[in-house]
C-alpha cells in the first residue's frame, strides 16, 4: 500500500521541496531525450516531473485508480504493463522499486516496452546517506517514505547491465534534513554546501538514467566458403602496358 500513497508524502511541506529539487536534477537531462511516446509508472508529482520533456505524447500509468492526474492515464499491474514490445521512447520511474514487491520484474517490464536505444529514467531514496540512516532510526520505518525499501545503487547498476543497458547518467542530490524544522534551517543550509562540495555521492536521492542496448548480428561468411581469386590474364583493361 505503500507504494499507493508516496504522492501524499510529496505534497507535505518537505515532500514539495523534494520534488522541486528533482525537477531542477531533470531539467539538464529531459529536453535532451527525444522520441514520441514517454511513459511515466507511479504517480509521484502528477507530471511536474517531465514538464520539461520535448516528447510529445505522455501518459501515466499507476496500480491504484487515480482521479487527480492530468492527460492520458492507465490503472494496471506495474510488473505486467499493458504495452506491446518496443513501443516506448522514455520511461520515468520516480520512487516505485523501492516499494515494489518485485521491483527486477518491474525492470524487466520496462526493458520490453522500451525502443531501441530508449531510455529509463529513475529517481529513488539512497540508502547510503543521512536520510538512508535517518530511517533505521526509532519506529519511523512504519511511515513514509522510511517505510520502503530503499534499493543501493551499485544494485541497480547489476540488474541494468543484465538487463542490457547502458548507464549514462548517476548522481545523487538533495542533502536537506530528513525532517522539517525551523529551529535547525541553519543546519540544513550548511549541509546542503558541504554536500555538494565534499560528498556528493551520499545525496538523499539519486537519479540514473539507462539506455537501452541492442545487439547487432553481423553475419560472418563460413570459412569454408572460398573466396574467387581474380586471374590476371582474364581482366580487359584499356591500360596495357608498353612494350
Amino acid at each position: 500500500m505503500a507504494a499507493r500513497h508516496i504522492q501524499q508524502w510529496f505534497e507535505t511541506p518537505l515532500g514539495k521541496k523534494l520534488l522541486s529539487a528533482e525537477i531542477s536534477a531533470l531539467q539538464p537531462f529531459l529536453p535532451h531525450i527525444f522520441g514520441y511516446h514517454l511513459l511515466q509508472i507511479g504517480n509521484v508529482g502528477r507530471g511536474e516531473l517531465f514538464q520539461n520533456s520535448r516528447v510529445s505524447y505522455r501518459c501515466f500509468i499507476t496500480d491504484v485508480p487515480e482521479i487527480n492526474i492530468p492527460g492520458a492515464y492507465l490503472y494496471g499491474e506495474l510488473d505486467n504493463l499493458p504495452f506491446s514490445h518496443d513501443c516506448m521512447d522514455v520511461v520515468l520511474l520516480p520512487h516505485v522499486l523501492e516499494f515494489a514487491s518485485n521491483p527486477h520484474q518491474i525492470l524487466r517490464e520496462i526493458e520490453r516496452i522500451l525502443i531501441p536505444d530508449g531510455y529509463v529514467i529513475i529517481l529513488g531514496f539512497n540508502p547510503i546517506s543521512l536520510w538512508g540512516t535517518w530511517r533505521w532510526c526509532g519506529t519511523r520505518r512504519k511511515t513514509l517514505p522510511w517505510c520502503g525499501h530503499f534499493l543501493p545503487i551499485f544494485r541497480l547498476h547489476d540488474w541494468l547491465t543484465l538487463l542490457g543497458f547502458k548507464l549514462v547518467e548517476k548522481q545523487t542530490f538533495f542533502f536537506d534534513l530528513p525532517f522539517e524544522s525551523a529551529r535547525f534551517a541553519k543546519y540544513t543550509t550548511l549541509l546542503d554546501k558541504m554536500g555538494k562540495k565534499w560528498t556528493s555521492h551520499l545525496g538523499a536521492v539519486y537519479l540514473l538514467i539507462a539506455q537501452k542496448q541492442v545487439t547487432t548480428l553481423t553475419p560472418i561468411k563460413p570459412s569454408w566458403i572460398s573466396q574467387q581469386t581474380l586471374v590476371p590474364e582474364a581482366i580487359s583493361t584499356p591500360f596495357g602496358s608498353k612494350k
